[in-house]
């Protein structure tokens, strides 16, 4: 005989399952409706959140809302959609205290679709595991795998270290304003890019910063790239004006096609008055995130590419707020297969906001810097949004400190138990202006051993004595440190070789010393130029630390000629990259016959137009005596096109139609 229950439930006892439910070492969330209610989650996930009250029945956005710009709210309303979406490791940071500061875990979970009998959908059901212990495990166990470290680099090292060497390997460290870089590398194939960066302090104590991105790949778009970088950095310093180094760019740029149709966005940052000069010759603008959170585009008007013929790009001033941060960026952190540039800058926004608004516990793995910190995150997250990045990657952060680093002044008694509290007192100085390990280590060696000068040679044996150690750092990333003392440096009674071996230590760790001997006294002056290193690596060694394992989509290419009453148009179909670059070249030359009959390209299925297709469409209209573009104003195309000095080119921008060249 069959019971009732057993009609209603294929899953075995009610309440059996009910209480495997409340036991399951998983997490499980049930959502309901549009609002994505919470109408069932078991004790494991809701001491996870940190055991809310009220959470059963409340719409989740209400019930944590600081998930809000970690991507996981769009994610359930993707499976609100019907599309099923996993992660795998992702870093989530909830308030479990309820105390506003957030507690980071780890997670690998499988978002799905609730659907109703009739196939409709219910809401979401997610599964995660928390892969915290997991991570934990794997960090500790690469930290230490030195051996499997090096086999790494003998496989993958030699594009990266070409990388690396084209770009700058540390940042600047300066009083007022903190800076990163994060740097991605597209593609499994490990082909170097034409993706650049640069930070460079100007003399007067501006702050000069530049992203840019060649067309292409591979040893020559990294080669046209490097030059680029140079050409930039040797105008900043003779000259130091934003029209200046946009005038040598262009015309450097013209004069090759490796270099011809780059992009750049150039900044000059004063940091004592915070005031802002940004420049872009068809590059995205810069995206600025205050003290508060609020973010906020620049409002430029970009020239065509660099070497284009186009004219300079305008200069334009704004004003930063202490607290602001500065994120300069290529457009591979932006572009997605399929989604228009009119969304993704909000998707940058959003993510870039939530960072500099999480609060985080002190056991957090991320970095401690602001910019730093804003950087993981929006790459991290930004990656997992769209399956990976297809492109080179760019994210150049700077903040812009409420208050500058204030300088260090000790004074202690000469005696060697002063040591150890003085290296202490600069080691922490040290680390909160932002210096890398070695800078760290070589400063506090060299501090150590003027100090050891000073109490062994400059007071009598019995006199009670002091010495004074003073650091400062300048505006171009110079650390100034001192050690003074009040007596007379007195010969050593025996020299067997040794005198002076301290002073060549420290002449060795530093970039310059001088000592000056007084009546007063004698002054130990060093300075040591100070960097932080620059972080360039791989999407795949990015996502393979992370949680976006997601393929990247590839949509089929193709093209197709309609002959029409209003005359010949070439429809493009897919992504116009690399691979499909030369196919799309060649059918516009055929399909105009060398240039001679006018032509109109449909670019409304193009689903990524990259700085390839730029480049053709620039090319071409020196050929072809009459072009016209079409793509749909919500297309990716038409975004592209906007923005990168080929307005003029679609059918419903004014001054389009024929273009003789």
């Amino acid at each position: 005989m069959v019971r009732p229950h057993e009609a209603r439930w294929s899953s075995g006892d009610p309440k059996a399952v009910v209480d495997a439910f409340e036991d399951l070492p998983g997490f499980v969330w049930i959502f309901e409706g549009p609002e994505l209610r919470v109408v069932a989650a078991n004790p494991a996930v809701r001491a996870a959140v940190g055991n809310r009250s009220g959470l059963i029945g409340e719409p989740f956005r209400q019930a944590v809302p600081e998930l809000a710009g970690q991507h996981i709210f769009e994610l359930l309303d993707q499976a609100l959609q019907g599309v099923r979406s996993h992660g795998y490791e992702q870093r989530v940071l909830t308030d479990r205290d309820g105390d506003g500061r957030l507690t980071e875990a780890f997670y690998t979970f499988d978002m799905a679709p609730w659907r109703n009998p009739d196939g409709s959908v219910r809401g979401v059901i997610v599964q995660a595991v928390d892969a915290t212990p997991v991570v934990a495990a794997r960090r500790a166990a690469e930290a230490a795998a030195a051996t499997a470290e090096r086999r790494y680099r003998q496989a993958a090292g030699l594009i990266l270290e070409l990388q690396r060497s084209l770009l700058p390997d540390v940042l600047p460290v300066l009083p007022r304003v903190q800076v990163a870089a994060h740097y991605l590398v597209a593609g499994n194939d490990l082909v170097a890019g034409g993706d650049w960066f640069d930070v460079v302090p100007l003399p007067d104590g501006r702050l000069a910063l530049t992203v840019g991105d060649v067309v292409g790949h591979g040893a020559q778009a990294a080669a046209a790239m490097g030059q680029l970088r140079t050409v930039t950095r040797q105008a900043f310093q003779s000259d130091g004006s934003l029209p200046h180094v946009l005038s040598v760019l262009n015309a450097f740029a013209a004069q090759a096609t490796t270099t011809r149709a780059a992009t750049t966005c150039v900044a000059v940052l004063d940091p004592t008055t915070g005031a802002l000069e940004v420049a872009s010759h068809a590059h995205p603008p810069p995206l600025v995130i205050d003290a508060a959170g609020d973010s906020r585009y620049l409002p430029l008007a970009p020239a065509g590419p660099l070497g284009t013929g186009a004219g300079p790009a305008p200069v334009h001033t704004f004003r930063l707020a202490g607290g602001d941060v500065l994120l300069l960026y290529t457009d591979g952190l932006i572009e997605r297969p399929r989604q228009s540039l009119h969304d993704s800058p909000g998707a940058l926004a959003t993510a870039a906001a939530a960072a500099r608004r999480d609060v985080l516990d002190e056991d957090t793995t991320l970095p401690d810097r602001l910019p730093d910190r804003i950087c993981t995150l929006v790459t991290e997250r930004l990656a997992l949004a769209g399956g990976g990045f297809g492109d080179d990657t760019t994210l150049l952060a700077a903040h812009l400190l409420p208050e500058p680093v204030a300088p260090l002044h000790l004074t202690l008694p000469a005696d060697p138990t002063a040591l150890r509290p003085m290296r202490q007192h600069l080691r922490d100085w040290l680390n909160r202006i932002g210096g890398r390990e070695q800078d760290v280590s070589d400063l506090i060696h060299a501090a150590g051993e003027a100090a050891t000068n000073a109490i062994d040679h400059a007071y009598g044996s019995g006199t009670s004595g002091a010495f004074t150690m003073r650091a400062r750092l300048d505006e171009q990333g110079v650390v100034h440190l001192t050690c003074t003392d009040q007596g007379q440096w007195r010969p050593p009674v025996h020299d067997p070789g040794g005198r002076g071996r301290g002073l060549t230590m420290i002449r060795g760790l530093v970039d310059r010393v001088e000592v000056r001997h007084t009546e007063a006294g004698t002054t130990v002056s060093m300075r040591h130029h100070v960097g932080r290193a620059t972080d360039v690596t791989t999407v795949a060694t990015a996502q393979a630390a992370g949680p976006h394992k997601q393929p990247i989509v590839v949509d089929e290419f193709a093209l197709a000629v309609i002959e029409t009453p209003m005359g010949r148009t070439l429809r493009v179909q897919g992504p116009v990259d690399l691979a499909t670059g030369p196919r799309l070249r060649a059918a516009i030359m055929q399909a105009s016959r060398g240039g001679s009959l006018p032509i109109t390209i449909d670019l409304t299925a193009v689903t990524h137009l990259t700085s390839t297709g730029v480049q053709i469409l620039h090319e071409v209209t020196r050929t072809i005596t009459e072009l016209h573009v079409t793509a749909s104003r919500h297309s990716p195309a038409h975004g592209v096109l906007q923005l990168t000095g080929l307005r003029h080119l679609l059918a419903d921008s004014p001054g389009s139609g024929t273009q003789t060249h």
